[in-house]
């Protein structure tokens, strides 16, 4: 019987590293003494009241492949602490045959003796994480009444000591009260963000060294230290809290429950220009709310800029598209790449006028279903050899923990080559999905007598609707010259 081993610790802290080796020597035991192979272990290292953890996705997916024969787990709290979660992974395992157990003694799915007890063990280990969440709220509630700041980062322009909020003696104050002032000159979010990258002003996340810091001021993150009462003095706590210790979808509570320290520490920005800014923001938003919805345009969502990526912005004044990262970044981060609307709307009608033209032949049909039977098998082939190396690699994997638990490995060499295992797993991964993305292209090509009665159709009214757009176009990329590569949602059929 092939054994899975499920292995979670809720931190990283020094006080649970060994845990995870425990956990996995003690399954092991449980191998050995039962005459099982182990097929693999599945390693989380998050909160057991989650199903967003990667190692059960995977065990789940697995357990549904039939990949396996038995699931092993030290108890169901390592599982879970979610009973909706814990009941859906039993369900899958008794659907697909697969034995669930627990080196506890507590659970088996095989023993009838033992199957009552499943959602009282479920309920109580999510009612302790429940009780515990209730806790901690507690006494961060405490916290805030205390004044004692309890974010993890301070805020753009403060640092943080014993729980307190302090000024930074740096250039970052001034330019808190830069955004501020400009804002009450008129200035938007967008084009303040965009003035603070153009002087290379650190980002808030450059500041305090985030590993993912990006490299551009967002307009988001200058609304964000406007509406900041905090830079007016005063600590504002409790805004948020999740909804259930299952759910971790935050919401905001009603402000009359916020917990608010007025003149908690020294203010960066006056109270009178914080009050009028936050007078200017409602007026903005009153406007927002009482305006006309903004009209999605043709290419919205269609048109990308073929240096960066990101999609193309319509700008009524130019009666066309720009690059967004330019749009919101300036220069720095990329060029307009400016394109009228009409000149795209134009350059698609004629290529696929020209498309019907050259698709409306009598033996286009039967010569494109001859080459996609071709390709097909051709793919079958090489998906069937893929799998074949696939379940290869697992087993080299196997081979290795082996070794390593039998001691006829170091850790190092263990390490090293479950990497060139990974890494050669990965590439087949994205070799199979390259090929049954060729497959579903030569699928829709395959049906081109009902593209083409739909081209004829639409080009009847000689113009592009967004019907026709979303039906015909994967993407359309504008180069910085305004050459325009179109991408089709069917295969190209040049040469035949």
């Amino acid at each position: 019987m092939k054994v899975a081993g499920y292995v979670r610790v809720s931190t990283n802290n020094a006080g649970q590293k060994e845990s995870p080796e425990n956990q996995k020597h003690m399954i092991l035991d449980y191998i050995n003494e039962n005459d099982c192979d182990l097929y693999d272990f599945y390693t989380d290292v998050q909160t057991g009241t989650t199903d967003n953890r990667e190692g059960l996705k995977k065990l789940i997916h697995d357990a549904e492949n039939k990949e396996f024969d038995v699931i092993v787990a030290k108890e169901l709290s390592r599982l879970g602490r979610n009973v909706e979660l814990l009941y859906q992974l039993k369900r899958v395992a008794e659907t697909k045959g697969v034995r669930l157990i627990t080196l506890d003694g507590k659970v088996d799915t095989q023993d009838f003796s033992k199957q009552a007890m499943f959602g009282l063990y479920a309920w109580i280990y999510e009612s302790e994480s429940q009780r515990i969440s209730d806790r901690i709220k507690s006494v961060y509630h405490m916290k805030y009444k205390s004044g004692k700041f309890m974010g993890s980062i301070p805020p753009y322009g403060y640092s943080l000591q014993n729980g307190k909020l302090f000024v930074r003696n740096d250039y970052t104050i001034e330019i808190v009260r830069d955004i501020f002032d400009k804002y009450l000159e008129g200035w938007g979010h967008d084009k303040i963000a965009r003035y603070l990258t153009n002087k290379d002003i650190p980002t808030p996340s450059q500041v305090v060294g985030k590993s993912n810091a990006g490299l551009y001021w967002q307009g988001s993150t200058v609304k964000k230290i406007l509406q900041n009462p905090h830079y007016a003095g005063d600590l504002v706590q409790g805004r948020e809290t999740t909804t259930n210790v299952t759910n971790k979808t935050r919401k905001v509570n009603n402000q009359k429950d916020w917990i608010t320290i007025s003149d908690a520490h020294e203010p960066i920005i006056s109270r009178d220009v914080f009050e009028q800014v936050q007078k200017l923001l409602e007026q903005k938003a009153k406007r927002g709310r009482g305006g006309t919805r903004k009209k999605k345009h043709l290419f919205t969502n269609i048109a990308y800029c073929s240096e960066c990526g990101n999609g193309m912005w319509y700008r009524a004044n130019r009666n066309g598209y720009i690059c967004g990262t330019y749009a919101k970044h300036g220069n720095k981060a990329c060029t307009n790449h400016a394109v009228k609307e009409q000149q795209l709307v134009e350059i698609i009608l004629d290529d696929l006028k020209v498309m019907s033209d050259r698709l409306d032949h009598p033996d286009l049909e039967s010569r494109i279903e001859k080459r996609v039977k071709a390709t097909t098998k051709k793919n079958e082939s090489r998906l069937q050899t893929i799998e074949k190396q696939v379940e290869k690699q697992k087993e080299l994997k196997r081979n290795a923990l082996q070794k390593f638990i039998s001691e006829d490995i170091s850790k190092q060499d263990y390490d090293d080559f479950v990497e060139m295992i990974q890494e050669k797993s990965q590439q087949l991964e994205v070799e199979k999905a390259e090929i049954k993305k060729v497959m579903a292209e030569n699928k829709a090509t395959s049906k081109i007598s009902a593209i083409i009665e739909q081209l004829k159709e639409f080009l009847n009214f000689n113009n592009l609707s967004t019907e026709m757009i979303l039906r015909f176009i994967e993407k359309i990329e504008v180069t910085e010259n305004k050459d325009v590569k179109i991408y089709y949602k069917f295969a190209q059929v040049e040469g035949l």
